[in-house]
């Protein structure tokens, strides 16, 4: 029987699940602070039973030996390229193997979505010496018949000496200029899609090792700040919001004239990486130029495109590649970097999407893995030099998760996760006690951002902050009435003052009135020259919810309106706010698609409306009449 334990807050919790046994971290809730934070979330329980029972916490390790060809070749010493003749003589006879050569992988010059490759080098049978700008490469192994038996691609990270000297004199000049008082590595690890309280629960043993064994601090009221991706890296790589951008940008231009954190550390002197693992719906690439040049100096982009066309590479849901699963080969690859430059400090970003973007619920068979490599951080020394971010984009956006009682909650709280070396907090116990005090208080990625740019230059004379209520560095005290108005939180991302909860009958007047405005809402994101307008099909669930305090819109509630519309049987959840006396109504400008949108949109070619169109020409033909074009200003998301 497995025994699923949980000690939260000081509170023991077992639940019994399958055959194995599961560790929920023990979480010290013993918090100094004497006054209580302004803003409330809801009192979600994590591990209520039928979010237990849809969580996916009994699902299985990953394990992706065997799903491919065998590989026969490594890597020994960053530099060599080696066949392994013992797995040789295992999986094939003298026959069946001949030579193997190898291809190198480069970025396009110009072009983000493209990638170059070299000629084939010369076969070899034994091993090759690898020239020393190295990168990304793929080997393929032949037999006498010319058949390819083995295929697999790897990873190097060349030192690229020709910047040492402008690293070093930026370093020195922060030095110099700045006097910061310490310089700490950041190692950042995103999971797409992912729930603080999912995290909780199917990455469980990960959650325990941060918590318990590295003492980290746990942002239990961390709002997002959009609905996709994009709309949350802004915040936290650039400190804007996706408003603020495109008052002068939009996704007719490239991304080079955005300033990101990667550009701040690297004019600092750090050396920089960025490694994602979905390279066609990427954050910065989504239906969008992308950038003309490197934003950081090591990017595995090139390689994960080309890995992305190998026919039959991919396994498993694309969870393998090759014989290995694919967020540990990006890992590696961050590992390989940390260890390439020991001596010098380093802004690293691996952004995990693929294993919980469309599955959330798949969390469990990767936390063995994300625990190992925090683990081999950890053993290995990078941690004691290091701040280590842990953290997702936004919440779950679809799915059982999404729709179960907590859904609306589990949709807004991504988790972030700060891990600082134990000197460091010794030495600054103003600093850790503030951590305390923050991480039970209203924050956002506009404070992870801030913080991070306080750590460039901590304790310096020359902050890079304005000082500022909506971006607030974690080494400061956050202030206990802060609110979502403060934090710019828009509103349908709020999660202050929720309370008496209440069900509406779907069948009522009042949530027919509601659909007809949602259902307005929605036609006013179309195009409807090629997008068919929704119709109400079934109003599904609508939640009453009273505000604690009226906003800045004197809306004194909530209505929480999930309905499914035809045609395309798509299913929405949008916020409607109503006054006091409910005078007037106002639907929230961003709504939810809660199922996915594949081969409904085609037609439409900007991201932001896919979700809210359904192409004309997959109507009958007595439906697919001709309508004016017509957009309105409103925020919209894709499903990334």
């Amino acid at each position: 029987v497995l025994q699923f334990i949980a000690s939260v807050h000081n509170e023991s919790i077992i639940y019994t699940v399958d055959s194995d046994t599961y560790f929920i971290a023990h979480y010290n809730g013993n918090f100094t602070d004497e006054i209580p934070p302004r803003c409330a979330f809801p009192q979600v329980n994590p591990y209520d039973p039928s979010i237990m029972k849809i969580s996916g916490i009994g699902k299985r390790t990953i394990n992706c030996e065997g799903e491919f060809m065998p590989d026969i070749t490594y890597i020994e010493g960053g530099k060599k390229l080696m066949v392994n003749v013992s797995r040789v003589k295992k999986y094939f006879t003298t026959n069946d193997f001949k030579e193997c050569s190898y291809i190198n992988i480069y970025r396009h010059v110009t072009d983000d979505n493209d990638y170059k490759l070299s000629e084939w080098s010369k076969p070899f049978n034994d091993s090759v010496e690898l020239f020393i700008d190295t990168e990304f490469i793929k080997v393929a192994c032949k037999n006498n018949k010319s058949d390819v038996v083995s295929k697999n691609f790897y990873t190097l990270i060349p030192k690229r000496e020709q910047f040492d000297e402008s690293d070093f004199l930026n370093l020195k000049k922060r030095q110099v200029v700045s006097s910061p008082k310490e310089t700490l590595n950041v190692i950042m690890v995103g999971m797409d899609t992912l729930a603080r309280n999912q995290f909780l629960r199917g990455c469980n043993k990960t959650y325990s090792y941060l918590m318990n064994s590295l003492k980290s601090f746990d942002l239990t009221m961390h709002s997002q700040l959009g609905s996709n991706t994009f709309d949350n890296f802004l915040p936290l790589f650039a400190g804007e919001s996706y408003d603020q951008i495109a008052k002068w940008w939009s996704d007719k231009y490239h991304l080079d004239n955005i300033d990101l954190l990667w550009g701040s550390f690297e004019k600092a002197g750090y050396r920089t990486l960025y490694t994602e693992d979905w390279p066609g719906i990427g954050a910065f690439h989504y239906f969008k130029k992308s950038f003309r040049n490197k934003f950081a100096r090591y990017n595995t982009r090139p390689l994960t495109l080309a890995m992305s066309e190998e026919i039959n590479f991919y396994k498993r849901s694309r969870y393998c590649a090759g014989n290995q699963v694919e967020m540990n080969f990006l890992l590696n690859y961050v590992l390989l970097f940390l260890d390439t430059f020991q001596d010098n400090p380093v802004f690293s970003v691996a952004m995990i999407t693929k294993p919980t973007h469309n599955y959330p619920t798949d969390a469990k068979m990767f936390d063995e893995h994300l625990f190992n490599f925090y683990r081999s951080l950890n053993q290995s020394g990078h941690l004691n030099k290091s701040l280590l971010v842990s953290f997702s984009d936004h919440g779950v956006r679809w799915g059982p998760l999404r729709d179960s009682k907590y859904g609306f909650f589990e949709s807004r709280t991504p988790y972030t996760i700060l891990t600082f070396p134990d000197w460091f907090l010794r030495k600054y116990p103003d600093v850790a006690a503030n951590l305390k005090v923050n991480s039970k208080r209203l924050t956002s990625h506009f404070d992870t951002y801030a913080t991070l740019l306080d750590l460039l230059y901590f304790k310096s004379n020359s902050s890079l902050l304005p000082k500022s209520r909506r971006s607030i560095s974690l080494f400061d005290k956050i202030p206990w009435d802060r609110t979502c108005e403060d934090a710019s939180v828009p509103q349908e991302f709020c999660l202050c003052g929720y309370q008496n909860l209440a069900d509406v009958d779907t069948k009522s007047p009042i949530s027919k009135a509601l659909a007809e405005l949602v259902i307005e809402a929605l036609n006013s994101k179309t195009d409807k020259n090629i997008c068919a307008s929704f119709k109400v099909d079934q109003i599904i669930h609508v939640l009453n919810i009273s505000l604690s305090e009226a906003n800045s819109n004197g809306e004194t509630t909530l209505y929480k309106v999930n309905l499914q519309v035809t045609p395309g049987y798509a299913i929405f959840e949008a916020s409607v706010y109503a006054t006091t006396n409910s005078a007037d109504f106002r639907v929230a400008n961003s709504i939810d698609r809660l199922n996915l949108y594949e081969g409904q949109a085609d037609c439409m070619q900007i991201a932001m409306y896919k979700p809210f169109c359904y192409c004309k020409n997959l109507l009958p033909k007595k439906e697919n009449t001709h309508h004016s074009s017509l957009y309105l200003n409103i925020t919209a998301a894709p499903m990334k």
